[in-house]
């Protein structure tokens, strides 16, 4: 299947083992916080091959391999990858995550084997670290120490299976990380994060009110800030232009890994769309404008690829079309912008079947102030590291805004139904804004001045603010034994130096660090590409690389000095 050039007198056909398992995980349902068909799978390969199995509180799953012959009295060894994936798919595709399997597709490009998923994301994230494990295991001919496999659950939205695992789970001297996303780089750090929740209840009322006297959450008291915004949009004296319900849509955009990829000038649809609704504001200022609802992003750390919102204005619909022509030629002639197929569209809402006295929307003064919140969340690179080159140190991503009924706010509703977002009509007073935004810092002290920060926005325009995960980052020591020993492994089996980095993501590395500090770890793993995105694809001749390269190290592990001065941070 693959054409992975290696040393003449290798067999390395036991990679179809590799990926004869990637493809049966990829037949499991298996998105964040629905990981209970794949942790009974994985409990189920354990046991039936008499190997040490349990599974945790967390659906957290721990197979325990015995050593191949001659190696029983080395340390345990810990192989490590989560189970969970980002689900994301193309606009319009009828996949559905919690029963459908992925519809994987083998192809090559110029000369280079791949895997993607029709339409979805491909879940090699991290699906080709749990293969490798379960191979591992499988095998009779692969020469290990006793090996713990771990598997995780919930990394994708907070790491949360890790964090919430028993000291007593797991033990080992040494862990090998999984889900690194690039040959050719053994990484020894990564980002710490912290998700956050921005939410308002903010007064609604009939979308062709004139009446502004209203004040954002019902406060009687408004600070500087938001008053500063009061007089952006105003109530037009012109009745020649009726007001009309209008759509905006940003789509088209690449979106990608919030951490990997926020620093190469991936647009954020969020961003795009509140600065275009921004630019509505400064220009016509003598117009109604008011939000109905605005819904974009999916993921916390994912970078939005779509975003919408719906507003009632008397700007005439040439006049919008013309600003958004404008506004696609201004961002796409931005030399860092690197979306080269973004698409803002302007249309009439939708909103046929419902009457004009019971379309609801923001004031217009509440609208102004909305905005200015959402435009002051910064988002973005904040700092890039002074020892490790092109490495992101800090960045925030503005990942999900969505609105909700009053009705859905008071219910609770964990799950809002596909029908909810259409509620746009309710009788009810008042509708909640939310923000899901998430943080990131390869530096711990950096990462708690900037949750201050945030959270000192919040109270300065009266929002709600909410930690709902968070992660310790895993700052790197690159005196490690252990890593000295795997570098050169890598140079002795490839005949070339391996880059020694860190990532701007998070790693349960970070958390396992925190809990064993004194455990020797560092993380691998294959090209991936657009991760968390429905273009997400795998390099199958890195993976294979990847593969020989892990066997290596399982094999030399009777050679490596068993004592570490070092603890690997």
């Amino acid at each position: 299947m693959t054409e992975t050039i290696r040393p003449d007198g290798w067999n390395e056909s036991d990679f179809q083992m590799v990926l004869s398992i990637f493809e049966q995980i990829s037949s499991i349902p298996r998105c964040s916080k629905n990981e209970e068909q794949i942790a009974a799978w994985l409990e189920k390969f354990g046991k039936d091959r008499g190997f040490e199995t349990k599974r945790d509180h967390c659906n957290n799953v721990l197979i325990s391999v015995p050593a191949s012959a001659g190696m029983d009295n080395l340390p345990a060894v810990i192989l490590q990858a989560h189970t969970d994936m980002v689900c994301e798919k193309e606009s319009g595709t009828n996949h559905n995550f919690t029963a459908d399997p992925l519809k994987l597709q083998y192809f090559k490009e110029e000369g280079i084997s791949w895997l993607t998923a029709e339409n979805t994301t491909l879940g090699a994230d991290n699906g080709i670290g749990m293969a490798y494990m379960l191979a591992a295991a499988a095998s009779d001919s692969i020469a290990h120490p006793p090996l713990k496999l771990l598997f995780t659950t919930d990394e994708e939205i907070g790491l949360t299976g890790a964090q919430g695992m028993d000291s007593d789970f797991v033990s080992g001297e040494y862990m090998i990380n999984l889900d690194s996303e690039e040959e050719g780089t053994i990484i020894v750090g990564c980002a710490g994060g912290t998700q956050i929740c921005f939410k308002h209840l903010v007064d609604v009322e009939n979308a062709y009110d004139s009446d502004d006297s209203d004040d954002i959450g019902g406060s009687s008291s408004i600070d500087s800030a938001a008053d500063s915004v009061v007089d952006l949009v105003v109530a037009s004296d012109d009745d020649s232009v009726p007001a009309k319900p209008y759509t905006i849509v940003v789509s088209g955009l690449l979106g990608g890994h919030s951490g990997t990829d926020i620093h190469i000038g991936r647009g954020n649809a969020n961003l795009i769309l509140i600065q275009f609704f921004k630019r509505l504001t400064e220009r016509y200022t003598q117009n109604v404008i008011k939000l109905i609802k605005i819904k974009g992003g999916t993921a916390a750390n994912t970078i939005p690829r779509r975003a919408e919102l719906s507003f009632v204005t008397d700007i005439p619909a040439d006049s919008l079309r013309a600003e958004v022509a404008d506004y696609v030629m201004l961002i796409s002639s931005v030399p860092s912008f690197n979306d080269p197929n973004v698409s803002v569209e302007v249309a009439d809402a939708d909103l046929s079947n419902i009457k004009k006295s019971g379309l609801k929307s923001f004031s217009a003064k509440n609208t102004g102030r909305i905005l200015n919140f959402l435009i002051a969340i910064p988002n973005g690179v904040f700092e890039m590291s002074a020892s490790i080159p092109d490495l992101v140190l800090t960045s925030g991503n503005l990942a999900i805004i969505k609105t909700r009924s009053n009705a859905e706010y008071f219910k609770g509703a964990e799950k809002e139904a596909e029908s909810s977002d259409l509620d746009i009509y309710t009788e009810k007073s008042k509708r909640e804004l939310e923000i899901i935004y998430s943080l990131r810092s390869g530096n711990e002290l950096r990462l708690k001045e900037k949750i201050k920060e945030m959270m000192a926005l919040s109270e300065k325009h009266h929002f709600n603010f909410e930690i709902t995960h968070t992660y310790s980052p895993w700052e790197p020591d690159f005196n490690s034994e252990f890593l000295k020993n795997c570098a050169e492994i890598y140079r002795k089996t490839f005949g070339n130096d391996v880059r020694i980095s860190a990532i701007h993501a998070g790693l349960e590395c970070g958390v396992f660090h925190r809990q064993f500090p004194s455990m020797k770890m560092i993380s691998i793993g294959p090209d991936i590409t657009a991760a968390h995105t429905p273009g997400e694809k795998l390099n199958l001749d890195a993976a294979e690389k990847v593969w020989i390269y892990l066997k290596e190290i399982l094999k030399s592990f009777g050679e490596m000095p068993q004592s570490d001065g070092n603890v690997t941070e």
